[in-house]
């Protein structure tokens, strides 16, 4: 179980599109936590750790600066990170074209985010806390598509609620 993972999930599934600069600065964070290793081979865990930030903060000043340029990373990260979450737990593998599907999966998320903003946001948030929030449980394949399904419906309605309460 990684608590990391699914108290980040449990952030975006709620609260993503009240608090986007949070999710811009959580995804850069996670993908400099996932990335770093595999670039910086044999470093120490706190030169990991500093990369993450360092990504993370790029994203805060990405958002403060560009704001739908930032969105529009965000989406593109997140669109290609529920893509490969998506992939594990139904247990497809797409063989040599799965940075194919990812990418595609990263588009749409951009897209997304470009077009429709607040929905999109909704709809990335709630499905990137529901992939971190069952990754995080790190549970077997059909249990964990059903808890992603439940997590991904009740984190929109959650989010949609708050919306419509503005």
């Amino acid at each position: 179980m990684n608590l990391v993972f699914i108290a980040v999930g449990v952030l975006f599934l709620f609260l993503g599109r009240k608090l986007f600069w949070l999710f811009v600065a959580l995804t850069g964070f996670l993908i400099g936590m996932y990335f770093a290793p595999q670039v910086l081979i044999n470093q120490p865990q706190s030169v990991i750790l500093v990369i993450a930030l360092m990504v993370g903060f790029l994203g805060v000043l990405l958002t403060t600066l560009l704001q739908k340029l930032a969105v529009g990373l965000a989406g593109f990260a997140a669109g290609g990170y529920i893509t490969y979450s998506l992939l594990q737990i139904v247990a497809v593998n797409p063989g040599e074209f799965q940075w194919m599907v990812i990418l595609a999966g990263a588009i749409i998320g951009a897209l997304l985010a470009g077009s429709m903003f607040a929905w999109a946001l909704v709809l990335i948030t709630a499905a990137a806390g529901a992939a971190l929030i069952t990754q995080g449980l790190d549970i077997g394949n059909p249990i964990s598509a059903i808890i992603f399904t439940g997590l991904f419906i009740f984190g929109m309605i959650v989010q949609i609620k708050i919306k419509a309460k503005e």
